[in-house]
């Protein structure tokens, strides 16, 4: 009987030794997967790509990309907040997910309660410009044209809600003014008509419009992030053209399920740190359109919940809404 006794806590012993064992293989041990709320070829699934890129080449395993297209992003958000919280099912987004928990009335997840903030990736800059047909040349000239002709200056967005749409509702509530918004299905459609002078003004992604910049039918005004563009640092902000505050950036980030182990978000956190502190991580950003923004993990928390704060008052007063 002893013997028997003996050979079971042997045997208990040993199960225990190789769960241990187990639980403490190192991250990664197999392929991640980054779930990406937008289509190929968005400026989301580029800079995915490009930090895909850096994590598998540092971590040694396979990093796959899968675009998951829908609601704004979040039918990808859904199925990474369900997902197992062992780092190996990350989300990219960025600012359309704060936004989304004001704009959206049914939503099945929470950014800040659902999601472990891993960290930034980058601002794509949004640029004010203007038809050239309006003979504009500076903010203060467009706001004064604006209060002249209230509702008949136009702007184009990629959809409701978007960061295009919310940034020109942003500048009707700070420069008191009212400008007539007009939702495309995507901005590659807002820029052909605003090139073709059927819209007053867009406020564009910085990579849409800057091919067009020789083509001389448009002024290009300011930017919306709350400092000067690095890519563009002879355009003045909003903010120092007469709007002080004014902060509208399209920026993009990672996360992961609630509750992921501090160590894996370290893990991960430290090799995107790789991605704009290299001169190879920078160029790819820079050719890509896309600032590289330095920013803790917590300092990125804390940043979240103040966009879904910002995000949800501007919703409210323009009464956008996507359900």
């Amino acid at each position: 009987m002893k013997r028997f006794l003996a050979m079971a806590a042997l045997m208990i012993g040993i199960l225990a030794a190789a769960t241990t064992v187990k639980a403490q293989s190192p991250y990664p041990s197999r392929s991640i997967k980054m779930i990406c709320g937008f289509p190929a070829g968005s400026s989301l699934d580029v800079i995915t790509r490009i930090y895909a890129d850096r994590l598998e080449k540092t971590l040694g395993q396979p990093v796959v990309v899968e675009n998951r297209v829908g609601a704004s992003g979040n039918l990808a958000a859904e199925a990474v907040a369900r997902s197992a919280p062992d780092g190996y099912t990350l989300l990219t987004n960025g600012v359309t997910l704060p936004i989304s928990m004001s704009l959206f009335k049914k939503i099945s997840f929470d950014v800040v309660k659902d999601f472990t903030p891993i960290g930034f990736m980058g601002n794509i800059p949004i640029i004010l410009a203007a038809n050239a047909g309006l003979g504009v040349n500076s903010v203060g000239e467009l706001t004064a044209l604006a209060k002249s002709r209230p509702g008949e200056l136009t702007h184009g967005s990629a959809g409701i809600g978007s960061i295009q749409h919310l940034s020109g509702e942003l500048f009707n509530t700070m420069a008191g003014v009212k400008l007539a918004h007009i939702p495309y299905r995507g901005t590659n459609q807002v820029i052909v008509d605003f090139l073709a002078g059927r819209l007053s003004l867009m406020f564009a992604p910085a990579p849409t419009i800057a091919p067009h910049m020789k083509e001389g039918n448009f002024k290009m005004l300011a930017v919306t992030s709350a400092k000067r563009s690095t890519l563009y640092p002879d355009l003045p902000t909003l903010s120092e053209s007469g709007l002080p505050g004014f902060d509208a950036p399209l920026w993009f980030a990672i996360w992961a399920p609630k509750d992921t182990p501090q160590p894996i978000v370290m893990t991960i956190y430290n090799v995107m740190r790789e991605v704009p502190g290299t001169p190879e991580g920078r160029a790819r950003l820079a050719a890509s359109g896309i600032e590289a923004v330095s920013m803790t993990t917590d300092e990125f928390a804390a940043f979240v919940r103040s966009e879904v704060t910002k995000w949800a008052k501007l919703v409210e007063t323009s009464g956008a809404t996507a359900d």
